[in-house]
């Protein structure tokens, strides 16, 4: 274990007692294990709205997993997308840092944490192959959950971020999938990493979390991928999984080493048995409230084609396993959505997955808090705010804000600041308390405010769409969506921090620049009376030796080939742009994959 080797002869009692205290560590279940159905989300570094953070708050997840880390040989971590890349700029900082930075800072007994490897970067098994490349990666892995990342805020009459506090990570989930069957080798390498890893966080002053993400059939039967077996498989398509029971051996032999284990009950067509694959799982396990599962509100690949599985069926699914004391769901994803689902709405999807959870076990929503009382609504430079009086009587860990009849934002205090209302619209508010077993109180009296203001002040919205339209050996053109509440006097054109000029259109074409070279770019509107927008998101695009745009012909888009962000090909007779770095899979084509594909104009 750990490759300590101690020789009995001549082995002190105090190097032999060290190696017993570890072991014995290593073989007990961690503090975390015995959380009640938890709630999960993936959370992807693209598709996240500004400020995204307010709506999250109000959720009822508790765990994010930051979508998705890799590391190198030499335990190097990379996130997608620099997603906890500590920022150096203080005018501008992308909205997937702040998003899960502030929102960690603001609701500190929620969980973050990095899944690493997906399909995306299923290359990173290959790097544990020895005891020392574990050894790295597991120090690698060890580092960023002790790192501290600087949360920044802007405040108010001030243009800058300023850094108001730090947080750290609170655990990795590996994310253990492949397109071909994990080997024997692969399970005990990474047991040994996560032992590693695990043995490491024991000396930080926080616990932190490891969890192991598998396929759906990763605990059938070995005997399922024969199609005349079927008792107890969860897959039963004439055309079996290469998958079945790949991962039996980590799961027995890591039982007590991960504080979860989330089953992909996804991706695998309309007649999956997931019933079937939970209890696979916690027989291989021991313990059903260790298993989490994971349900999907994208598109799902089936061997009858792509489907999106119903909201009744997903609600009820959460509900299920919550009745049979398994230990909570996941879902894939916040953020992006190939269903076009809004973010607002796929948190009020969550939410209600959860309250069904909540429902099953049996809550008693009887006992609920009394409500908020004296709600007032003021106005007062620019921003709407609300206050409140606490109830009386049982104890109020927080407090959902409506808007508009919908459940739109959280608050931990009697205060709460509308951070995105537009001028001249009208709102209603009104608050309820939340107690700790998440019990709602009735609502609190209504108010109704607006922001007064003249067209002289509105704000323009912040510019959306921002992507390539070619690159070539020493010039790049950008494009995005143009900005239409109010007249618009130009675009702003941020390059590398620095800006570089403006333009009336809403595309850009930038030339004299260096071959073989990465540049970010993002865009702040300002309307004919001089006010400014919030930035767009960034966009990270690199020059080539040739245009990325290539004589395309409709067999240019191919299964099996990693493609980069800004990768442009044809499918079926469309130009497309990739949005985010991936493996090509039959079920992930251009076509239906939004998330990952963009049309090209």
């Amino acid at each position: 274990m750990f490759n300590l080797r101690l020789k009995l002869k001549g082995c002190s009692m105090k190097k032999m007692t060290a190696f017993l205290l570890i072991s014995s560590a290593l073989l007990t279940p961690s503090a975390f294990s015995a959380q009640d159905n938890r709630a999960i989300s993936y959370l992807t570094s693209w598709g996240v709205p500004e400020k995204a953070e307010k709506e999250i708050t109000r959720s009822r997840i508790d765990t994010l997993l930051l979508s998705f880390g890799q590391w190198d040989a030499n335990g190097n971590i990379q996130i997608s997308d620099e997603m906890a890349n500590i920022p150096t700029n203080s005018y501008w900082i992308p909205s997937s840092y702040l998003t899960w930075t502030q929102f960690k800072h603001d609701n500190p007994s929620r969980k973050i944490m990095v899944a690493f490897g997906g399909q995306n970067y299923e290359s990173i098994w290959a790097y544990l192959t020895t005891p020392e490349s574990r050894e790295k990666i597991a120090q690698g892995l060890v580092n960023l959950l002790s790192k501290d990342f600087p949360v920044f805020k802007k405040l108010e009459g001030n243009g800058q971020y300023q850094k108001v506090a730090s947080i750290q990570l609170d655990g990795i989930d590996f994310d253990f999938e492949k397109a071909a069957r994990v080997t024997p080798e692969e399970n005990a390498n990474l047991l040994d990493l996560a032992k590693r890893v695990r043995q490491k966080t024991m000396a930080l002053p926080s616990k932190k979390l490891l969890s192991l993400t598998t396929y759906h059939v990763g605990a059938d039967p070995l005997e399922c991928a024969n199609p005349a077996i079927s008792q107890n498989c969860s897959y039963v398509e004439p055309a079996r999984s290469s998958h079945h029971g790949e991962v039996l051996p980590i799961l027995e032999k890591g039982k007590n080493i991960f504080d979860f284990f989330n089953v992909m009950a996804y991706d695998a067509g309309k007649y999956f048995k997931f019933d079937v694959a939970m209890n696979n799982y916690a027989r291989a396990v021991g313990n059903p409230a260790k298993i989490i599962l994971g349900s999907t509100i994208n598109a799902q690949w089936g061997p009858e084609g792509n489907f999106f599985e119903s909201y009744q069926n997903n609600i009820e699914r959460a509900a299920w396993q919550a009745r049979n004391n398994f230990g909570g769901f996941f879902v894939w994803t916040l953020g992006a959505n190939n269903h076009s689902i809004s973010f607002v709405d796929q948190i009020n999807y969550l939410n209600a997955m959860k309250e069904a959870a909540n429902e099953a076990t049996g809550h008693d929503n009887s006992v609920k808090p009394s409500a908020p009382t004296e709600l007032k609504a003021t106005v007062e430079n620019g921003t709407i705010s609300l206050s409140w009086h606490a109830p009386i009587g049982k104890d109020v860990v927080g407090y959902q804000i409506y808007r508009d009849g919908v459940n739109y934002s959280s608050a931990s205090s009697t205060h709460w600041v509308e951070q995105s209302a537009q001028p001249n619209v009208e709102y209603r508010y009104l608050v309820k308390a939340r107690d700790a077993a998440g019990n709602l109180s009735d609502a609190s009296n209504e108010v109704v405010e607006k922001i007064q203001q003249s067209a002289e002040q509105i704000k323009p919205n912040t510019p959306v769409g921002l992507h390539v339209v070619s690159a070539a050996k020493n010039s790049l053109s950008i494009k995005w969506e143009p900005v239409t509440n109010v007249t618009i006097r130009h675009y702003h054109v941020w390059r590398d921090s620095v800006e570089l000029r403006t333009v009336t259109d809403n595309q850009f074409l930038d030339s004299g620049l260096a071959a073989g070279k990465t540049y970010t770019y993002h865009i702040i509107a300002e309307s004919d009376t001089g006010v400014m927008s919030l930035a767009s998101s960034t966009l990270r695009v690199k020059t080539h030796n040739d245009p990325v745009i290539p004589e395309a012909t409709e067999s240019d888009w191919k299964v099996g080939v990693n493609y980069k962000r800004g990768d442009f090909v044809t499918y079926q007779g469309k130009k497309y742009v990739c949005l985010q770095s991936h493996m090509a899979m039959a079920h992930w084509n251009p076509g239906v994959a939004q998330s990952l594909w963009q049309t090209v104009p």
